[in-house]
């Protein structure tokens, strides 16, 4: 193995020690800190189930005693827990998703926080419908609900409790 072959690979092992060291010295998040998540695509009330999953990421680092403990970019992951879809006469959609954890490398970061999304109501559309078609303007639905790519969801880290 020539020197300079041998000198890489000396640097790169010791790069990776300290990467690994640099994990183990990632400081604790204490219970309550937020965490501002973004969507990273769109869960809706059309298409979603109440057990469904969707990633997200951390938008914006976490920062405890001077030292990044969350990332910008780590991912998250929330759950659908509750979906009413459009209905009848302009009713509405709802949807409502839990967040539950950050992937860090040292491990899971439970999360704690729902969030709840309602869609647009169409009484203005039903009322149209029904001046136009009679009583079949009441089959004229609401809007989905959805949380869009790009939303964010704000989070709490869950106390001893809670995880």
């Amino acid at each position: 193995m020539s020197t300079r072959v041998a000198r890489r690979l000396v640097a790169t092992l010791a790069a990776m020690s300290l990467g690994g060291a640099a994990v183990a010295q990632q400081p604790a998040v204490p219970p309550g800190m937020l965490v501002k998540l973004m969507v990273l695509k769109e869960v809706n009330s059309r298409t979603a189930r109440a057990g469904d999953r969707f990633r997200m990421r951390v938008n914006e680092p976490v920062v405890v005693d001077g030292a990044t403990a969350v990332p910008v970019g780590a991912d998250a992951w929330g759950e659908v827990v509750f979906v009413d879809g459009t209905g009848l006469a302009g009713a509405k959609g709802r949807l409502t998703a839990r967040l539950l954890y950050v992937d860090l490398p040292g491990g899971r970061l439970p999360l704690v926080g729902d969030q709840q999304v309602d869609g647009k109501a169409n009484t203005a559309g039903v009322a149209f419908g029904i001046l136009s078609f009679g009583l079949a303007g009441l089959l004229t639905k609401g809007g989905n609900a959805h949380f869009k790519a790009g939303d964010i969801l704000v989070g709490q880290v869950a106390t001893a409790e809670r995880r």
